[in-house]
């Protein structure tokens, strides 16, 4: 994906900042990760999450990881730990099933990963 950092086992790392905490609503819980021969969408239940960077843990990704296995998609989330001027969370998304991500998008994407 352009503008996205893609690391060696094809894991894309979002761009924004994941804080102590996420705010998800009906208005920014859809997401879409293609592949270019797969669209899998799912909407992120509303909910307010709490992440913590010194412990790596997040509930956000908890609860898109419980949607993930509910749907039996071959995507993993992760909670990954960038340290550019500052060190901070953002979430990184992969596919399993051998392809590479090809585009993500939805309000989802727009809030919390561009």
């Amino acid at each position: 994906m352009e503008n996205f950092y893609t690391d060696t086992y094809g894991r894309v790392w979002g761009n924004k900042a994941i804080g102590d905490t996420s705010v998800v609503t009906t208005s920014n819980n859809e997401i879409t990760i293609s592949s270019g021969v797969h669209d899998y969408t799912f909407n992120v239940p509303a909910g307010t999450y709490s992440s913590m960077y010194v412990t790596g843990t997040s509930e956000l990704v908890d609860a898109i990881k419980t949607v993930i296995q509910t749907n039996s998609y071959p995507i993993e989330a992760h909670l990954g730990g960038n340290h550019k001027d500052v060190k901070f969370n953002s979430l990184v998304f992969n596919l399993t099933d051998g392809t590479a991500i090809d585009s993500i998008s939805g309000s989802f994407f727009e809030e919390f990963f561009k």
